[in-house]
């Protein structure tokens, strides 16, 4: 369940919320990991970005090949399984006892939970404590809600102060999840603090982000989108500059021409001149000889 915070149809587009990111943040293209248009943009892509205004395409997607995490009978892809089965394993090995709450969830099933929340509290309220269908990060297969065995505080924000919660914040990297909602930043995720949820995005991403200076996803997401036009741009440029360089080519070329011209042909004004010098004999007047 996720404490979204109170936003209605008249949200601002995601590129609106996008823009919230500073740009101070934006880390060399460089510095980020290599990705193409295709991974940004496909519900498929472990990179994929949705929140409240960024909606899945399609809507009711499906994630292939789901797998058991742990043997828990709650599912998700293959990689982000491993990735929390991993990090529940160390984390219980270092004396916290998390254990998955929640995971893949269908657009059916959020969109019956939305329903059910939407008739008994209004949709409002609705909005503040669950996804609408089509818009739930835990529709990608890459998201899972953890919790702390015998703790009043799961899906509480209170879990983040928790040993547990310290433990998964600091570590969570490590295995190419990060805590998709921080403390603070609902104006840009759209949701409220929640410790619990982490999203899988990859090691390499993962520490990609940490290092960039980005606090969210969304941050993050820019900085990646902002690298694949930065080529473009350079490309442009180049092509600029060679323009620029073929018109002075062209432009020296003529000159050169031109003074050839001036040395060393006789132009139809120099010859209206000369008939009029003397001796006169091509005037053909009658002044001859």
């Amino acid at each position: 369940m996720r404490l979204a915070s109170a936003l209605t149809g008249t949200v601002l587009a995601s590129a609106l919320l996008l823009s919230a990111a500073p740009a101070s943040l934006a880390a060399p293209a460089e510095d980020l990991p290599a990705v193409e248009s295709a991974q940004l943009s496909d519900a498929s892509s472990m990179l994929a970005l949705i929140n409240p205004t960024t909606k899945l395409s399609p809507e009711d997607y499906t994630p292939t090949k789901l797998v058991s995490v742990g043997g828990t009978g709650l599912t998700l892809r293959a990689e982000a399984a491993q990735a929390v089965e991993d990090l529940i394993a160390d984390a219980r090995a270092a004396g916290h006892s998390i254990k998955l709450l929640s995971a893949y969830r269908s657009y059916e099933r959020q969109a019956a939970l939305f329903n059910q929340y939407q008739s008994k509290y209004g949709t409002a309220y609705a909005e503040r404590i669950s996804a609408r269908p089509g818009t739930s990060e835990h529709q990608l297969g890459l998201a899972a809600d953890l919790g702390y065995t015998n703790s009043r505080a799961e899906l509480k924000e209170e879990f983040g102060q928790t040993p547990a919660g310290i433990w998964i914040a600091k570590h969570a990297s490590d295995y190419g999840l990060i805590i998709r909602y921080p403390q603070g930043k609902e104006e840009i995720t759209g949701y409220k603090y929640e410790p619990w949820h982490v999203r899988y995005i990859g090691k390499e991403h993962a520490k990609a982000l940490a290092e960039s200076g980005a606090e969210t996803y969304e941050e993050y997401f820019q900085m990646l989108s902002k690298s694949l036009e930065e080529p473009k741009a350079e490309a442009s440029t180049v092509a600029k500059e060679e323009e620029s360089d073929s018109s002075d080519k062209s432009e020296k070329e003529s000159a050169k021409d031109s003074e050839e011209v001036g040395h060393g042909v006789v132009k139809e004004d120099d010859l209206l001149v000369l008939r009029f010098l003397p001796p006169y004999r091509d005037w053909g007047f009658g002044f001859t000889e």
